[in-house]
């Protein structure tokens, strides 16, 4: 019994260093990791991959200057 408890203990403390460095990462650093991901053979159709990598990208082309608008609202000086 406190064997399988050392296990669960492991297991539960690797998925969660690996969820907090997820959402620590870049978003460049993620779309690595996926596309390596996807070169994989069991993981190459997987729908869960797809839609993780179409929320990343819709994150990146949403970052700061990822849009026309960028520098479209510099500040002007106010004259005295």
């Amino acid at each position: 019994m406190m064997l399988l408890q050392q296990i669960v203990v492991g297991v539960l403390v690797v998925a969660c260093a690996l969820y907090s460095a997820w959402r620590l990462a870049g978003a460049r650093v993620r779309l690595r990791a996926l596309e390596r991901l996807e070169r994989l053979p069991g993981l190459r159709g997987a729908a869960w991959l797809a839609r993780l990598k179409a929320r990343t990208l819709a994150r990146f082309s949403a970052a700061c200057g990822g849009c026309s608008q960028a520098g479209v609202h510099a500040v002007k000086p106010r004259p005295r």
